[in-house]
């Protein structure tokens, strides 16, 4: 076979970024703040530069939102003072079903206080919090695993624990609440 045989590379093909967010963040918090019905799903992934006062005004304006069933702030530079918001507008929100907060500057104080938060929230279904610029600690895996172990309404967790135990206590907890939502549902 000769040189013929040589294993050669793959050609890749380049793959575009994704389009900026087109998200107006000043007209979505008008609509939050106003209730519009229109509009259930908040998404503002990847914008950089929104200030940490506007992002706990949205909070605030969520707390008592009625319309708004997804909030996703990923990559949005969101610190403590941010979670500290996102913690009280979850003990008071009875609307929101999802919650994206993942790939942040959230510490495990801030952490610590959107969990303890959890213990307040019923109608929370999803929430997303990994992929912080720090780890959050097994104090806040134990406190993660707690939380989801006496909040039944929470079905979908996304965060890659780092210790066995609070991973197993997660998994259990997270397959019996599944369960428990689905013999609701057939009742």
């Amino acid at each position: 076979m000769g040189s013929q045989s040589v294993v050669k590379p793959d050609k890749y093909k380049p793959v575009p970024d994704e389009p900026p967010n087109p998200t107006n963040v000043e007209e979505t918090l008008r609509q939050i703040q106003a209730n519009d019905s229109a509009l259930e799903d908040v998404n503002l992934n990847n914008i950089k530069d929104i200030p940490i006062s506007t992002l706990k005004a949205i909070c605030e304006a969520m707390k008592t939102n009625t319309h708004v069933k997804k909030l996703s702030l990923v990559a949005t530079r969101s610190n403590d003072p941010v979670a500290t918001a996102v913690a009280e507008m979850l003990a008071e929100n009875k609307t929101l079903q999802s919650l994206n907060i993942e790939s942040n500057f959230i510490t495990s104080a801030g952490m610590m206080s959107v969990i303890k938060a959890m213990y307040q929230n019923s109608t929370l279904s999803e929430l997303k919090v990994d992929n912080q610029c720090q780890r959050l600690g097994d104090t806040v895996e134990m406190e993660m695993a707690t939380m989801l172990e006496q909040c039944p309404s929470v079905v979908r967790f996304g965060y890659h624990f780092t210790q066995q135990g609070p991973r197993a206590r997660a998994a259990i907890a997270i397959t019996r609440n599944n369960e428990l939502r689905r013999k609701q549902k057939k009742t």
